[in-house]
């Protein structure tokens, strides 16, 4: 069985793209204002923008499915006590999902519990994808509807076993399609270390899998 690690994508036309999504008026720009200024309602019409985003961003970071719901509403209550000092400097997703990032990296590092590898397929399905091969087609074969199964549990469990920085940028990149400078501006970094990142978990990932795939 063999895995194939797509090279992260970082295009001209992505830039320009990427550029052209940043100047834009932020549209959550008034609901963040009035949120800002203690408005509950306001805040409650975000999390309800926000909620569905943010619980698959930390399914695909936390081992543990149980302790999805517990990291998404500490990164809620995290992003309503944090409101008063956004300064807008950034879009309000990025900063959302800056937080989300850094919530499951630190509600991680609490629990430590590396046993508890629950995170669905539907959790992780696209970039499965990119870093496993092809999609399955309907009508497939049950012998390679199995092998696919089997390939999706060792990514998953080869994903999550990543160190923390380096599950971020591939969550982020591979699963979240996010491009390497909005990825930059989420966890703070500069472009280069974001590269660095996916190339050193790329790397890291085809030792996990053939690691994995020789204990199956």
């Amino acid at each position: 069985m063999s895995y194939a690690m797509t090279r992260p994508v970082a295009t001209t036309r992505e830039q320009a793209a990427t550029g052209a999504q940043q100047s834009a008026p932020d549209a959550d720009a008034p609901l963040v204002a009035r949120a800002a200024a203690g408005d509950v309602r306001a805040f409650g019409l975000l999390v309800e923008r926000y909620q569905r985003p943010m619980t698959a961003l930390v399914a695909r970071m936390t081992p543990n499915a149980d302790d999805v719901d517990d990291v998404v509403q500490e990164l809620f209550v995290r992003a309503w006590k944090g409101l008063p000092r956004f300064r807008g400097d950034a879009q309000f997703s990025t900063w959302l999902y800056r937080i989300a990032v850094n919530t499951a990296i630190k509600y991680r590092t609490r629990r430590r519990d590396e046993n508890a590898m629950q995170v669905s397929t539907e959790d992780l399905a696209g970039g499965l994808d990119s870093l496993a091969g092809g999609p399955g087609g309907e009508g497939e074969d049950p012998l390679l509807s199995a092998e696919r199964k089997e390939r999706e549990a060792l990514v998953r469990r080869a994903v999550l076993s990543l160190p923390e920085k380096q599950r971020a940028v591939v969550v982020l990149h591979y699963f979240e399609g996010r491009s390497c400078e909005e990825i930059s501006q989420i966890v703070e970094c500069s472009v280069g270390t974001v590269w660095s990142r996916l190339h050193y978990a790329c790397k890291r990932l085809k030792g996990n899998l053939s690691a994995l795939e020789g204990m199956a």
